[in-house]
């Protein structure tokens, strides 16, 4: 007797395959394999109820292979579904400063600044594009609010020894620079 097809045999098979897709990326982003997360997260994106999850899997295995462009893109993207996306918006600001945007970057986590006041994780990061900019007296004035809102945070002690040292630098720069002209 000839076999009869099930109905939706085939759509199934072809889902299942696209999750298998999906899953094979995720296990090489477990390997740190990004490239390969990159190829595999694609062809799962064919398949339109893991799409968005892909999607978003697939920016972040840009930022692993530190292909920050497409990463940002991807993100922008998605910031357009979820417009109050607070962790997006770090993100994006994030790939403006690996790509080298700074400006871009200090424009976003100052926004993010004054809209998620109470996330010291957000103030963290501006300072460490301001230092990255050196800015840094934005820097010094950033880390004085850090160091009042929140004296308890993890990263007051690392951001004291840049800033420090940054002006003590200036300081022996200009020193020298005073004894030279002399």
């Amino acid at each position: 007797m000839p076999s009869v097809p099930i109905p939706g045999e085939t759509e199934t098979k072809t889902n299942n395959i696209y999750i298998e897709y999906m899953n094979i990326a995720d296990s090489y982003m477990d390997l740190n394999k990004y490239d390969k997360a990159v190829e595999f997260y694609t062809y799962a994106l064919k398949n339109k109820n893991i799409f968005w999850t892909c999607y978003y899997k697939l920016g972040r295995a840009y930022v692993f292979a530190k292909k920050y462009k497409e990463a940002r893109k991807i993100y922008n993207r998605l910031l357009k579904r979820d417009v109050n996306n607070t962790d997006l918006q770090i993100s994006i600001a994030y790939l403006y400063a690996m790509e080298g945007k700074i400006e871009s970057a200090i424009n976003i986590y100052e926004y993010l600044c004054g809209k998620e006041q109470n996330n010291a994780d957000i103030l963290v990061n501006y300072i460490n594009v301001l230092i990255a900019d050196e800015r840094m007296d934005d820097a010094k004035t950033k880390f004085a609010e850090l160091q009042e809102r929140f004296p308890d945070n993890a990263n007051i002690e690392n951001l004291n020894k840049i800033i420090n040292t940054d002006t003590e630098e200036n300081e022996e720069s200009k020193k020298e620079e005073v004894d030279s002209n002399n």
